[in-house]
């Protein structure tokens, strides 16, 4: 038999600097005080070539500040394209890129009241992925030949592929909302409900939800639009049916924003192009069989060997997990609270007692007002924890391997005190339970006729 399995080539970490001069257009006013410079880098395409692998994309620069005449919250919004690429020299075929882009850092100071210097530095943590196949001998003939087997259950892999696909929705203001004068901060995640392998397809429900803060003329505070987009992709997949076990991660590789007006000229209108991806591992439960030693009682033989690698898939598992901290704002009062954000910076994973548990880093932003200073940046770095349960069971030696992914669903803060904000947010945490099975296996037998084994002076037993 064929048993096929995915196996990690080459795993590591890629610092792209962003070093460059932002010039505030025509329309934005002057800076009066600089408030936060934030990068979100996306990732727009991934190859692998014969020698090198390379991430493409482009790193969206939001300078928020205050303006010079009126002291009210403004915003200017930049892309930086990127290139990413590390030497790799085992080839290009069948090699799959998985690439995440994650922020280190960001320095941001304006030179004049129209121009900023900006330096910082993110990494890309990219792993190149290929299926391998093993060939799988489990019987030989032969006079005499004994064969000792094992087997296990394992999860035969029917695809690993990445598929992109596009969302796109025209957002409205509901009534009473005030128009948009310009965009603050914009996200978007995509949280999966329901999957279901059918004959050669994969069915993926799900949804998008789009955050979107923007200034108003009418309020010196941002207002805050949440809009839920459901969508429903199909997936043509050879060779899957509805036995098959699914291992998917949804992610949002670049979201843009367009603003429209209405009949009266007032902007209310927002068209959301969201450019999404599934990177789907799809699995089916064999039992596979080997032959681990062998001998004859008739002749001499030589063994040639293998070393297999399999895996299972044992769980997979999908929920959302609130995470509450309470943060010092240090020397700030609290009299409003503008706008908070939480980014996931890293995240790790162990499986004990039935559960999954994960634990990583989190940089919390706020922009508070304060009555003495008026509106000020505030920003944390916090470390979070959650579980989610999953099934599985240790096996003698063979590891369990738990692979996570944690992204923000919705994130919030409420004043607490006068220099304490409550921080809620929501936790997308998908988690996928593997069991990596090591094993060598013969793979030929090569009976020497030449080299009888004598019968007249053996004993009674022979013991292998």
């Amino acid at each position: 038999m064929e048993c096929k399995a995915v196996e990690v080539l080459w795993e590591g970490n890629s610092e792209q600097a962003v070093d460059a001069e932002l010039t505030l257009p025509d329309y934005c006013p002057d800076i009066g005080r600089l408030l936060k410079c934030r990068v979100v880098p996306m990732i727009t395409s991934r190859s692998v070539s014969f020698d090198a692998l390379t991430a493409e994309g482009v790193a969206r620069v939001t300078v928020i500040y205050l303006d010079d005449r009126d002291k009210k919250l403004r915003s200017c919004e930049r892309d930086y394209p990127f290139k990413v690429s590390v030497p790799y020299e085992q080839g290009d075929e069948g090699v799959r890129l998985r690439a995440v882009p994650r922020v280190d850092y960001v320095n941001c100071r304006a030179v004049s009241q129209r121009r900023l210097e900006l330096h910082g530095a993110f990494t890309v943590h990219m792993t190149a992925l290929r299926t391998v196949r093993s060939e799988i001998v489990s019987e030989w003939e032969g006079e005499g030949l004994r064969l000792k087997k094992e087997s296990r259950d394992v999860s035969h892999l029917v695809a690993g592929v990445r598929m992109p696909f596009d969302i796109s929705e025209a957002i409205e203001l509901e009534e009473g909302k005030p128009p948009v004068s310009s965009v603050l901060r914009s996200d978007a995640v995509l949280c999966m409900e329901e999957c279901r392998a059918l004959t050669d397809k994969l069915i993926v429900k799900g949804s998008v939800l789009v955050t979107l803060v923007y200034c108003t003329e009418q309020s010196e505070d941002p207002s805050h639009l949440v809009y839920t987009i459901p969508f429903n992709q199909f997936f043509d997949l050879p060779g899957l049916d509805e036995s098959c076990m699914t291992d998917i991660r949804l992610c949002c590789d670049a979201l843009e924003l367009s603003l429209g007006t209405d009949p009266d000229g007032e902007y209310r209108r927002i068209d959301a192009d969201i450019r999404a991806a599934a990177d789907i591992l799809a699995y089916r439960a064999e039992r596979a069989e080997w032959v681990s030693d062998a001998y004859s009682v008739a002749y001499e033989i030589n063994c040639a060997r293998q070393p297999l690698h399999m895996e299972k898939l044992c769980s997979t598992a999908a929920e959302t997990v609130l995470w509450q901290q309470t943060v010092d704002t240090g020397e700030y009062r609290i009299d409003s609270v503008c706008d908070v954000w939480c980014d996931v910076r890293d995240s790790r994973a162990v499986w004990r007692d039935g559960k999954t548990a994960v634990t990583g880093g989190m940089t919390v932003g706020m922009l508070l007002r304060d009555s003495r200073q008026g509106v000020v940046y505030c920003e944390k770095n916090l470390r979070f924890e959650c579980a989610v349960k999953q099934d599985g069971q240790e096996n003698g030696e063979q590891a369990l391997r738990p692979e996570v992914q944690v992204t923000v669903k919705s994130c919030g803060g409420v004043a607490a005190g006068e220099n304490k904000l409550s921080v809620q947010a929501e936790l997308c945490v998908h988690a996928a339970l593997y069991e990596d099975i090591r094993a060598e296996a013969v793979s030929a037998v090569e009976t020497d006729e030449k080299r009888p084994k004598p019968l007249d002076d053996r004993p009674a037993a022979v013991l292998y």
